[in-house]
């Protein structure tokens, strides 16, 4: 994950989009995969007046970045820092000029989210995506579901809230009509 702050100037004014899936690589994973979320530009919040938030997020595979780790500190924040840049010229096919507008880079490796979020090695955001057709199934075996960011593309609230979704319709549609 890349947090970036830019000019707000590089960003399409509304109604354009806030939020983009671009899709490099197939498959679209390690940066070729990349969905791109914008702060609106009333959003104080998240960015001072005249300038906008982004979220680049994609699926990477962990074991490398704890090994960049385990080989010292300069080889893992080479790897974050060359990551980063990849996903900014990545992000640049949606929103062009975004990379020289960069005026904030925070990366977010696996690493980072373990120690944030306590989750084990730091996975977040589900399984892979390796299609744009096709998602993980929640049905593990009878009787037994997945649920979570872990069935839904991408983290955070709404993607488990979705994720939720999606399981409780497939349990209401396999146990049949109510009272039945």
């Amino acid at each position: 994950m890349l947090h970036v702050g830019v000019d707000g100037a590089v960003v399409p004014p509304a109604p354009a989009p806030l939020h983009y899936q671009v899709v490099a690589g197939d498959p679209p994973v390690e940066g070729d995969g990349l969905f791109v979320s914008i702060s609106p530009e009333w959003d104080a919040g998240r960015a001072p007046p005249g300038k906008r938030a982004l979220t680049l997020s994609t699926h990477t595979a962990i074991g490398p970045w704890w090994a960049a780790l385990e080989a010292g500190r300069d080889v893992y924040d080479a790897r974050a820092l060359a990551f980063g840049r990849r996903l900014l010229r990545v992000a640049e096919r949606a929103l062009p000029g975004i990379e020289a507008a960069a005026e904030l880079v925070l990366p977010g490796t696996p690493v980072t989210f373990q120690r944030y979020t306590g989750r084990r090695w730091g996975w977040v955001g589900g399984f892979p995506q390796t299609s744009l057709f096709g998602a993980l199934g929640p049905r593990l075996g009878r009787g037994l579901w997945l649920v979570g960011d872990s069935i839904f593309p991408g983290q955070s609230t709404p993607a488990v809230a979705l994720g939720g979704m999606r399981v409780a319709r497939a349990v209401l549609r396999e146990s049949g009509p109510a009272g039945g």
